[in-house]
């Protein structure tokens, strides 16, 4: 039987064919083989690296053609220039016995390759190779190499080259290795050859270091050899060829690089070695390009051949999943103020794959992802938990056990009280590498945006931080507060409201001074920032009366004093809309120009991108653009398609001379501000920013040979060209980007709706965005802004009502909107309480209960803080209705007691039918606001229990003496005031009886 065997020209290539001819031989010595040379595009180009013309299959295409048209039987293979797959018909028949492994540094000094000098040229066509060298010695400079191994050490020797790599195996089957002297030099172990160089020109020596395998990883399959040929021929042939051993080797390696997507030149290695029953595997990848990760492994090797197939595959599967972990960075989001948010923590955020985050960060963080990185709500809020803990554990090294870049976005700082640590230790439990990038923590920012410095020479050396909510898987407190209670520092609780009767209670009953100043914050550093401010003794209650809810820290020490002094934020002075939270809806560009609007005048702005703008790419597009010389107008509706058309110039390497010809029209001074940017200057802005009004102004200037071309979004007007249409005008419109609704924001949008005040829309895509994400299809109690009568319009279509709507149709007219109505509403709060105030029926502005005889009163809430309010309205003959679906013991004992009448159910706005006054007293401040909103519109007097800005009247401290009632107040500014002088007041009344 005669058997043709194909190769590549190369000595090697014969050589290696050789080997298999002798092997085949050896074992049926009456078979005939023909060795036939075949050559390849791989031994042909070799003035450029492989990744660029083809990889591995440059190597082995010409001989899988000739074994699919029968022209040989045979094809041998070096197993590293195999391709991942084989043509079909086609298969791997026969794996051959390993050689050495290793690759070798050939060089003619003698010196290691640790210890070559800074600029040492290195030659080698291998990206792998020149990874692992500048590991080793990142001083050497690598230059490309290709050519057969002849050709290689003829550059060495001719001087080209300080050192070459070539792999172990090529050399010993070239027989270069043979009678190799073994030497030390510089501490390692080298082989001195003398090498015979072509056209008698003598010998030269050579030296080979052997580079460890477990250290410079050698390509997957490196010293082995293979056999492909048509599949189910030759069985009996490629059984008796064929090694278990290697096969199982290169099975793992292979398997390895088949799940990285690796090839011949791909900065991957892989290298298996078989000790007794077990199967030992060194990996390296870089990911990147540029830094190698390295990572090892080991599998048992027990069972059947298919058994022990199936284990290698597990490790390279095991391997390949290591090298490909991305560190996780553990983010702290700071307080809730996005300016607060560190720089590392925004690159980290900027480059994530995927986003864990928690709803105590601010939504403008997220704004910075990119528009394909997942993100996922984790949110916890004391009881209420969207993931356990356990379950964002997982979360997070699932997904990076994915090869994801994974970011864990938190409040604050990830190490304090955050839970960062167990995170951290969940990752390390799996060998997954993580970073920590710490936050500004509200333990020392919210008390200094409240005013209260947490260290001052006079008062407070220390401060120590706290947590206020303890494990509830601990039997007892482990807090020390007879030793708290020692301290002359500054005391500062976090997550601590719940327990903070408890934590008063305790610290007094430990020895700390009753009149020590304390203060309670509110989401601090935030437009709904608030706090409390009392003595020890007193501030649960002044907690309460206030309203507080979480998240909020507390603060115990003589700095908590200076509040009133240092307060500066939120100051309406200086900053007209402080306190006020704006969410923006549009594209990051709209809501980049809001934030520099808005946060000057003070408030606190919330973007959720919920549509973006994406490029479009068209043969015809770029063939309209190629021929610009034919316009007369160019048109831009905004300066996204501004800035995406000279982004296309130059793409396509177009002059910017083949302008000078064309003018300009825009929509907007935003607009003609982006061209200003590029260098042109705008021919004409319509008076107002909209298609129409650009229609109306513009057109009647055309001339009918003016050609136009209309740049802008896909989903554009139909105004404009309709217009042009009408007027004979010629045009092109050319759609530069279409509108992307980023879905990814509806959890964020529906959370952070419920806590705003204005809801800006700067579009009719950004209005249908919004509309297609809320959960609840109304936006109370936050006011929708329009941009313009279009935005309008489109809102009002899927029954949204617009509550402002800007004059100007830019981020500044919405801006000024948004300022004006609050502006609108502070005056007529005013002017209703003064009216009010002089009216005769209630003396309702100071003091409030003289006359309240047959006033009908809703109390919505039966807190402590309603109960509270109650008695008093009682005591003045007002008649109350309550409405709460469940409160307090004391209020249960007004209704047995004074005849008040609670319904048992949820307020309905119906329940402010017939009534004089109303008070808000929920522990929901969302429905305060929302009651708040519905007496401003019947203009019924309403007092907000947490927010004195929503008040139309206070309640003051009373004293009384039998008939004398005396109502005390500070202007509704100062409550503790209040109540110490109508103590004060009772005291005088008393000694005045006596």
């Amino acid at each position: 039987m005669k058997l043709r065997i194909g190769t590549r020209k190369s000595r090697l290539a014969m050589v290696q064919t050789e080997i298999a001819r002798n092997r085949i031989l050896e074992l049926f010595p009456d078979m005939e083989v023909e060795i036939v040379p075949i050559v390849t595009k791989g031994d042909q180009i070799l003035d450029r690296s492989l990744t660029s013309f083809g990889g591995k299959g440059v190597f082995t295409k010409e001989l899988e053609e000739e074994l699919l048209q029968g022209s040989i039987d045979l094809a041998v293979h070096s197993a590293k220039d195999m391709p991942m797959e084989f043509p079909e018909g086609l298969a791997l028949g026969a794996v051959l016995e390993r050689a050495e492994a290793a690759d070798v540094l050939v060089t003619t000094s003698g010196i290691p390759a640790e210890k070559l000098g800074a600029g040492s040229v290195i030659g080698t066509s291998s990206l792998r190779r020149e990874l692992q060298i500048r590991d080793w010695n990142p001083q050497v400079c690598v230059k490309l190499l290709r050519g057969n191994v002849q050709t290689r050490i003829r550059r060495l020797l001719d001087g080209d080259y300080d050192a070459i790599l070539l792999a172990a195996a090529g050399l010993e089957r070239l027989g270069l290795v043979d009678g190799a002297e073994a030497i030390l030099r510089d501490g390692r172990k080298l082989l001195k050859v003398e090498y015979d160089v072509p056209v008698g020109c003598g010998k030269q020596e050579l030296y080979l270091e052997y580079l460890d395998k477990a250290r410079f990883i050698p390509a997957a399959g490196q010293g082995i050899l293979t056999i492909e040929n048509r599949a189910g021929e030759f069985g009996e042939l490629m059984a008796a060829l064929h090694s278990e051993s290697a096969a199982i080797q290169l099975k793992a390696e292979r398997e390895y690089l088949t799940i990285l997507g690796g090839g011949c030149n791909a900065p991957c290695g892989a290298y298996c070695r078989e000790e007794k029953d077990t199967l030992i595997m060194d990996v390296m990848y870089a990911q990147d390009g540029a830094h190698p990760r390295y990572r090892n492994g080991f599998a048992s090797l027990r069972g059947t051949q298919a058994e022990r197939m199936e284990q290698a595959e597990r490790l390279a599967r095991y391997l390949a999943e290591q090298v490909c972990l991305k560190t996780v960075s553990l983010v702290g989001a700071g307080p809730g103020d996005a300016g607060l948010f560190t720089r590392k923590g925004l690159d980290c955020v900027r480059k994530a794959d995927v986003i864990v985050y928690d709803n105590l960060i601010s939504g403008s963080i997220l704004n910075e992802a990119r528009l394909d990185a997942e993100l996922i709500y984790a949110g916890k809020r004391s009881s209420h938990h969207h993931m356990t803990q356990e379950q964002i554990n997982t979360c997070l090294v699932e997904h990076a056990l994915r090869g994801k870049y994974v970011v864990r976005l938190k409040g604050g700082d990830p190490y304090i009280f955050g839970r960062g640590g167990e995170e951290a230790l969940e990752l390390d439990k799996h060998g997954i590498p993580f970073e920590i990038v710490p936050g500004v923590s509200s333990s020392y920012s919210v008390p200094a945006y409240a005013g209260i410095p947490v260290t001052h020479r006079e008062l407070a050396s220390s401060f120590h931080v706290i947590t206020g909510h303890e494990s509830g898987t601990k039997d007892e407190s482990v807090l020390d507060y007879a030793t708290l209670a020692k301290e002359e520092g500054t005391l500062v609780f976090l997550m601590g409201l719940r327990n903070l009767e408890k934590i008063v209670s305790s610290l007094i009953a430990c020895g700390k001074a009753k009149d020590t100043p304390a203060a309670v914050i509110q989401q601090g550093t935030t437009a709904r920032q608030k706090r409390a401010v009392a003595d020890l003794e007193h501030i649960v209650g002044e907690v309460k009366r206030c309203g507080i809810q979480t998240p909020a820290i507390t603060v115990v020490g003589a700095v908590a004093g200076l509040a009133e002094r240092l307060e500066w934020f939120g100051d309406r002075k200086r900053w007209p809309l402080a306190g006020k939270r704006v969410l923006v809806t549009g594209t990051r560009y709209i809501a980049g120009e809001m934030e520099k609007t808005l946060k000057p005048l003070g408030a606190e702005v919330i973007t959720v991108s919920l549509i973006e703008s994406r490029p479009l790419r068209s043969a015809e597009t770029d063939q309209i653009l190629a021929h610009l010389d034919q316009y007369r107008w160019m048109v831009f509706t905004s300066s996204n398609g501004v800035d995406l058309f000279f982004e296309i110039m130059r793409e396509q390497n177009l002059d910017l001379r083949s302008l000078m010809h064309v003018k300009f029209a825009a929509i907007g001074r935003k607009t003609a501000a982006a061209l200003k940017e590029h260098g042109f200057s705008c021919d004409f802005v319509p008076e107002n920013f909209s298609g129409a009004d650009l229609a109306k102004e513009w057109i009647p200037m055309l001339g009918k040979e003016e050609r136009v071309l209309l740049l802008r979004a896909k989903e554009g007007s139909p105004v404009l060209p309709q217009k042009l249409k009408e007027a004979g005008i010629l045009f092109d419109d050319v759609p530069l980007y279409e509108t992307w609704v980023d879905t990814r924001r509806a959890e964020e949008l529906n959370r952070v709706i419920r806590d705003a005040d204005y809801v800006t829309a700067a579009s009719a895509s950004a209005v249908k965005a919004l509309h297609g994400m809320l959960e609840e299809k109304v936006l109370s109690p936050a006011k929708l802004v329009s941009i313009g009568p279009s935005t309008t319009k489109a809102a009002k279509m899927l029954g949204l009502s617009v509550n402002v709507e800007a004059s100007e149709y830019t981020a500044e007219g919405m801006a000024a909107a948004i300022l004006a109505d609050t502006r609108k509403n502070e005056e007529a709060r005013e002017s209703e309480a003064e009216h009010i105030a002089e009216s005769d029926t209630g003396h309702l502005r100071f003091p409030l209960f003289f006359d309240l005889t047959g006033k009908r009163i809703l109390i919505v809430g039966a807190g402590t803080i309603a109960a509270r309010r109650a008695e008093s309205l009682a005591d003045f003959g007002a008649e109350l209705l309550v409405v709460a679906p469940k409160g307090a013991e004391q209020m249960k004992k007004l209704e047995q007691e004074r005849g008040l009448r609670w319904i048992r159910r949820a307020y309905e706005e119906t329940d402010l039918d017939g009534m004089d006054l109303v008070l808000a007293a929920t522990d929901d401040p969302v429905l305060n606001a929302a009651v708040v909103r519905a007496c401003k519109a019947r203009k019924i007097p309403v007092n907000h229990a947490g927010d004195k800005a929503q008040s139309d009247f206070y309640f003051p401290g009373i004293a009384r003496n039998g008939s004398l009632v005396v109502g005390v107040t500070a202007s509704g500014d100062n409550h503790r005031l209040a109540r110490q002088a109508a103590e004060e007041l009772r005291q005088w009344i008393r000694q005045r009886k006596e």
